[in-house]
């Protein structure tokens, strides 16, 4: 069987256009991003297409790139394309993704590591997917921190995770004990990462559900939701509502809390730093 090809966007934006651009990203290829980098001036990231539907999104995000440059004629924009194969990609992967250690409680490791949990220890396992992060990333640190904090004063039987990628946050949440957990992901690749990932943790009690969150979707004891400030802000009323106790967001930059604790109508129990991100529990 032949390796998937995949084409990457190597995407340097002008700071005052990059919220617009990420957006059209998104909407356009129903694929999460990766920052690389963010700041006052500029924000660099990568985007990541399939090749059998890249030429379609390349036409439509031109279109889309060329309408805010209308609006803003200052701005940059600048996209350099590289063809890959996901084979190389997750070659690569087994370079550098080494164990991480979360907390004296808590260990991440590649799916193809041996590795006995010691007595009172988690361990998951991840495979790596394209586009979607394996716990290295702070903001997923931050939200696996709040969780173990949290859930020995609670003990939640229920959680939703909005935004699950390669479902890191179920499957801990699984780990842990909670009995009822739904993941939703508007991307089908993460559906099918976090599918994969169940299954190499032999946890059974995780729906997956490739949709946008609503309302509809019920109650939970726990909500979580890893995901950029512009995508919480939208639906931040539906996520309130969705909690029944307890409401934790990451994906936020340190700048952007306050905007965050007005949006959502709770009091901010506490909020978890590290360098440039925060991961805030409601």
């Amino acid at each position: 069987m032949s390796a998937k090809k995949w084409y990457r966007g190597r995407w340097k934006v002008s700071a005052n256009v990059a919220s617009l651009v990420i957006e059209a990203v998104h909407i356009i290829s129903k694929r999460g991003i990766e920052i690389k980098k963010e700041e006052e001036r500029e924000c660099e990231f990568s985007s990541y297409h399939p090749a059998a539907s890249w030429a379609k999104e390349k036409v439509a995000l031109e279109t889309q790139v060329a309408l805010i440059l209308s609006l803003f004629p200052e701005a940059k924009v600048e996209c350099q394309w590289e063809e890959f194969l996901e084979e190389n990609w997750q070659e690569n992967w087994r370079k550098y993704f080494r164990p991480i250690r979360v907390s004296p409680k808590l260990i991440i490791l590649p799916a193809w590591e041996k590795y006995e949990p010691k007595k009172g220890e988690i361990a998951l396992f991840i495979e790596p997917a394209t586009a979607f992060g394996t716990g290295t990333h702070e903001t997923t640190r931050l939200c696996l921190k709040a969780m173990e904090r949290f859930f020995p004063l609670e003990h939640p039987q229920s959680l939703l995770d909005v935004g699950t990628g390669t479902g890191i946050l179920a499957i801990y949440g699984a780990k842990l004990g909670i009995k009822k957990i739904v993941a939703v992901d508007t991307d089908p690749l993460a559906i099918e990462a976090a599918q994969k990932n169940c299954q190499l943790n032999k946890v059974e009690n995780i729906k997956l559900i490739e949709d946008s969150v609503t309302k509809n979707i019920g109650s939970f004891d726990w909500v979580v939701a890893n995901l950029e400030t512009r995508i919480i802000l939208p639906i931040a009323e539906i996520l309130t509502s969705c909690a029944c106790k307890t409401l934790i967001l990451s994906g936020i930059l340190t700048k952007e809390i306050e905007e965050i604790k007005s949006k959502i109508k709770r009091s901010c129990r506490e909020v978890f730093t590290e360098g440039e991100w925060a991961c805030l529990v409601f």
